[in-house]
């Protein structure tokens, strides 16, 4: 099957706008354009200097993926399918009913490319000439010891995410409510926490005040998922901790959902950035006033995961400001869960690196 028959083939099948957004064949054709230099040179050489060159895409990939969100399945699967490899697709034990309702409504001819396992046979290991991975720094070091040295792996471990907010509060909160509430937080480009520019004694509680209204708001019109005993237990006790904290210390506020855990907003001094557990809650902090170019020094050990900064108001001078903090997107608040096609999914080119060139001349 040509590059060409892949792209129209896709854009027409394999839209899906809340994981993928929407794109085009020219969205797709501009996307190998920018990362391969040519939209056709899997299919044929091209001039690569004095010589030739084609790019070779893996036969067969394999994507490990994680439940906690079916983004980061779909969007290596579509990068495989737009390579033209055979996809393997080790599924989560919770299995993943997204990708698989994606993938049952493919025609025949990319239904074909794309194989959903609920186990891993031996063989597959072996035969795969690519591996991508997505979860926990645990479960990267293990996929990583079965490989052999001449198979390509993506890892794809534990990241966080945060944003930042400098000034116009009310669209802010509106933006960083709907970043934090999609798909339950769950995501590595959920923000976990929200860090406020406190021009003025009290900017960061008034921006935590105005959180928790738009949380509530969103709240109404996207109800979250049912919670597990567990994920219950971990909100009800976070909350009864800060409760506890705000009761005795009037810089630190719990914002709730009445009657309900639906989402919880927690204002503290701490810069320290922490995990949430998850589930629609988040903490605001403030920003430190040093560069931001030391901000992995200053809040903590968590940001050397970073993964996007969703920044308000977004400018690309904002975006530059954080250039050499270790994340790798910087992009305006209210898009942190709706990455581009052309994204550098933690810093990799996600289609140039999964490519071998062979060269003739």
């Amino acid at each position: 099957m040509t590059t060409e028959l892949r792209i129209q083939l896709l854009a027409r099948h394999c839209q899906s706008p809340e994981f993928l957004g929407t794109f085009s064949p020219q969205d797709l054709i501009a996307w190998l354009q920018a990362e391969l230099g040519n939209a056709t040179v899997l299919d044929r050489f091209i001039p690569h200097g004095p010589i030739q060159t084609m790019a070779i895409a893996p036969k067969r990939l394999l994507h490990i993926v994680s439940g906690n969100s079916p983004h980061g399945a779909m969007q290596s699967v579509l990068r495989g399918l737009l390579l033209g490899s055979m996809n393997e697709v080790k599924l989560p034990s919770g299995g993943l009913p997204e990708l698989k309702l994606w993938v049952d409504a493919f025609p025949d001819e990319l239904q074909q490319l794309v194989n959903l396992h609920d186990e891993l046979p031996d063989a597959l290991w072996k035969q795969a000439d690519a591996v991508i991975a997505i979860g926990s720094d645990t479960s990267i070091e293990a996929i990583h010891d079965k490989l052999s040295p001449w198979q390509r792996f993506i890892p794809h471990g534990h990241k966080v995410s945060m944003g930042v907010v400098y000034s116009d509060f009310k669209t802010a909160a509106a933006r960083a409510a709907r970043d934090v509430s999609l798909f339950n937080q769950r995501g590595c480009l959920s923000p976990h926490a929200i860090y406020v520019d406190e021009t003025k004694p009290g900017d960061r509680q008034r921006f935590a005040s105005l959180l928790a209204k738009a949380m509530q708001s969103f709240n109404l019109n996207h109800p979250p998922s049912p919670l597990s005993l567990s994920e219950a237990g971990a909100i009800r006790n976070l909350r009864e901790t800060y409760r506890f904290l705000a009761a005795n210390d009037r810089d630190i506020e719990l914002h709730e959902s009445k009657a309900s855990l639906d989402w919880t907003v927690i204002s503290e001094p701490s810069i320290t950035l922490k995990l949430s557990c998850l589930n629609r809650c988040v903490y605001v902090k403030p920003l430190p006033q040093q560069q931001e170019d030391n901000i992995h020094k200053l809040i903590g050990d968590e940001a050397a995961h970073l993964s996007t900064v969703a920044i308000h108001p977004y400018s690309d001078q904002t975006a530059t400001h954080w250039a050499n903090s270790p994340a790798s997107r910087i992009c305006p608040m209210g898009e942190s869960q709706s990455p581009s096609l052309f994204w550098h999914h933690d810093g990799f080119p996600p289609l140039a690196s999964l490519l071998s060139w062979k060269d003739i001349g």
